[in-house]
């Protein structure tokens, strides 16, 4: 645990301060809430937020509802990439429940022991995310698909 959350917004604000340079964002930085948002192709949005408590900066970004019947088949795939992070680079899926949306989350723990590598950590984060929003997009399309062909038929021959 960290002595001094002081110590720990300060590295977090020089990371964010780096990472706005490279990014040609003189001012970024965490608002009152400690969070800041990145946009990234006019689509991709990732949320950075210091989660004081924990003492970690969390990284996210929403990948798109999942529609409430059939789900089963997305939330399979997306529990074997989850295992062992075996396809999320270390990130964890999730759901926000109100919303039916999935989450993709990558949480660093403060202080970070390699300061260095935190743009490279991102970069990372972006092409996981990116790779998913596409996956996703077609796994939704599929169940879509699937249930509107099922309604074609009659109920008795429906699964």
């Amino acid at each position: 645990m960290c002595k001094n959350m002081d110590d720990v917004k300060k590295e977090v604000k020089k990371l964010l301060k780096k990472l706005g340079k490279s990014l040609n964002l003189p001012h970024l930085d965490l608002d009152d809430n400690n969070h800041c948002i990145l946009l990234f192709d006019e689509k991709l949005v990732l949320n950075i937020e210091l989660n004081e408590p924990k003492e970690a900066l969390v990284i996210y970004a929403y990948l798109g509802e999942v529609p409430l019947e059939n789900r089963e088949v997305i939330f399979e795939r997306l529990l074997e990439a989850n295992a062992f992070w075996n396809g999320t680079n270390g990130a964890t899926f999730g759901i926000d429940k109100q919303s039916q949306t999935l989450v993709l989350a990558y949480a660093l723990e403060l202080p970070l022991r390699h300061p260095e590598t935190f743009e490279e950590n991102l970069a990372n984060f972006v092409e996981t995310v990116e790779k998913w929003s596409s996956t996703v997009e077609h796994l939704v399309q599929e169940v879509l698909d699937a249930q509107a062909e099922n309604d074609n038929y009659p109920p008795s021959y429906r699964t």
